[in-house]
């Protein structure tokens, strides 16, 4: 089960480092632009319906984790926790978009980092007080996502 575990968690991994990665040496870069294009303009209806959808797959993905034990529990990793961050993370992602607000979209984009950060430390060899100290730094990027999103705590 852990090796399951830490086979989606290096896919995920590699999978969004990758969206940002910059071109292999010798591939044209995939928007290298000539000139300054205009940013993309939405409509106040598209930036609500994106932020709308963004927010509640974060909701839905993040609801009932609490009570679940931590990313760790006697000294084993918690694969049910971890599992479940690692689907979260991927859900957001996959829920951003242009349209979404620049202040939600940093929110997120901190949650995913965060989340990422502690998933790997507790599957990995980092001590525990580094995946405790991670996991308050997620929290909080988890209670400004909540908060930008206007959800309860």
């Amino acid at each position: 089960m852990v090796g399951v575990s830490a086979a989606v968690a290096t896919t995920l991994t590699l999978a969004l480092q990758n969206k940002n990665a910059p071109p292999a040496p010798g591939q044209p870069a995939a928007s290298a632009p000539t000139s300054m294009a205009a940013a993309p303009q939405y409509s106040p209806a598209d930036v609500s319906a994106a932020k709308d959808h963004l927010c509640k797959t974060f909701d839905l993905s993040v609801r009932g984790q609490e009570g679940q034990g931590g990313f760790r529990v006697q000294g084993n990793v918690n694969v049910p926790v971890v599992l479940r961050a690692l689907n979260s993370a991927s859900a957001v992602q996959n829920a951003l978009s242009p349209a979404v607000p620049g202040d939600a979209a940093a929110a997120a984009r901190r949650y995913i980092g965060t989340t990422l950060d502690v998933t790997t430390a507790a599957m990995g060899n980092a001590p525990i007080s580094e995946v405790n100290r991670l996991t308050d730094v997620d929290g909080n990027a988890i209670d400004a996502l909540l908060d930008v999103c206007g959800l309860p705590r």
